[in-house]
Parts: C-alpha cells; structure tokens; sequence
C-alpha cells in the first residue's frame, strides 16, 4: 500500500529553519530534489511507460566497467576492497547502483533542491525528504537492529541483502566528494527494484517538504549571504566556476529587485 506523505511548504529560509527546529530527534538524514521524483536508486529507474531502464545484467557490467576502467585516475585503488565499496565510488561519479545518496547535512540537502533556481528549466517545486534511518533499519530487520550498517565490514554487507528492505548504510570516506557531501546511503535489494521508498516507508520514517518554485531564488540568495555556495558541496574547480556563475545570477536578481521596488 502506498503511503501517504503531505508535504509542508517552504517559501522562505527562515520557515525551512523553523521547520527543522520542530523536526522529530532521529530524523538526521535528508535528501534534496530540483523537482519531486520516486525515491529510488539509479539501478532501478524506470521509463515514463514503467518499465526497469537497466536490467540487474546492465547494473552489474557497470559497476565492472567503472572498477576495470578507473585504475589510472585514482589515488589509492588498493584501499577500495569489496565490491559495495566500488558501488559506493561509482555512484558518485554518475553510476546507476542500488544505492541511494542521503546526508546528514540539511543545508546540503536545500542546496540540491534549489540547483536549477536561476535556469530557465527551474519551474518546478524544490523538494526535501528528510529520513530517520534508525527506524527505517529496524522496519527492515523486523525491529532486530536499527545498527547504521558499514560498508566494508563482510557480516555487515551480508546483512544488507538479506534485509526485508531498504536499509541505511555508511562507508569510510573514500574521496573528498563524499566528504564534503558527509554523506550516508540506503541501499535497495535487487528484489526490492520495484519498491520507492515513499512507498515503503509511512511518516514516522521519512517525512517531505516542498520549497516553493517562486521563492528559490530568494532562498539561495539568502544562503549565499550565508557563505553557502557549489564548493560547500562539490571542493572541486568546477564548482568554484558555479559559485562565480551563481554569484553575478544573484547580483542580477538584486538589482532588478531594487530597481522594480524604487519603480514602484
């Protein structure tokens, strides 16, 4: 049965504050969309029409691909030891895998959901999902162990396919991407490929905002005056061109601000 998730509505960063003050203890995980999209993992997509875009077949010649092919760009390859590791660093370079990206970070989360507020395909709702993971680990264990699982540890990966459904996991901090991002994952059993995680889990779980259309660009320019920029996120170069980009976007939004307000 589908669960239901009534979002409360953001339009300004002092209500996403607020909302954060009054958020439930546990709920420490969230995840920021430009637009609102099933949680699922990359492995398990689906087209318009339903169908699963890549076969369990395609996720696992991926994953090989990415190990066989990415030797000579990384720094320490032999630190990299078990096949969910891999997972974990082919997902943060564009992957389909079975996990799913959360952080404990809410501001990060924002971010995301705001990405696209100053592009012209930005006419959609932020959103927000914000996720206790203790509770969902132990719904997905039969309420045997809300443990956060770690990645790397063999009993703890055997654990994680053998859940009853998606469950929260962590693994060391393999690059500077996914620590910046102070990142965790849910991952998703092959069996579960038709399952979001909306669906799976009720309000007491996983609970949903939506930043309104109208007001990201106020909110990332408030953030912004907070020192909050793409480097926050991603500490690489082409960030610091997005954050010379984001920076003249909202010298602009100001100033036809001002000059609206004195016309007026």
């Amino acid at each position: 049965m589908k669960k239901e998730h009534v979002p409360t509505p953001i339009h300004k960063l002092s209500e996403f504050v607020s909302y954060l003050e009054k958020l439930p203890n546990g709920f420490t995980l969230s995840r920021g969309h430009s637009k609102d999209y099933s949680l699922l993992p990359g492995a398990f997509r689906k087209s318009s029409d339903g169908k699963r875009l890549y076969s369990k077949h395609d996720i696992q010649l991926f994953l090989d691909d990415f190990r066989n092919n990415s030797y000579p760009y990384l720094k320490n390859p032999t630190a990299i030891y078990s096949e969910k590791e891999w997972m974990v660093y082919a997902q943060h370079f564009g992957i389909p895998t079975k996990l799913l990206d959360f952080t404990y970070s809410h501001i990060t989360s924002l971010m995301f959901s705001l990405e696209n507020a100053f592009s012209e395909k930005s006419s959609d709702d932020g959103i927000i999902w914000f996720l206790n993971p203790k509770k969902l680990n132990l719904k997905s264990t039969n309420n045997e162990n809300s443990k956060i699982y770690t990645i790397s540890d063999n009993a703890s990966e055997n654990a994680l396919d053998k859940a009853n459904g998606p469950i929260a996991a962590t693994c060391k901090r393999i690059n500077e991407r996914i620590h910046a991002q102070n990142g965790l994952f849910v991952y998703f059993q092959e069996e579960n490929y038709h399952l979001a995680l909306e669906e799976y889990c009720d309000e007491s779980i996983l609970r949903k905002i939506t930043i309104n259309k109208e007001a990201k660009k106020e909110i990332l320019k408030s953030l912004h005056s907070l020192g909050m920029g793409y480097t926050s996120i991603y500490p690489e170069l082409q960030s610091v061109s997005k954050d010379i980009l984001l920076k003249k976007n909202i010298e602009e939004y100001v100033k036809n601000l001002e000059e609206n307000n004195y016309d007026a």
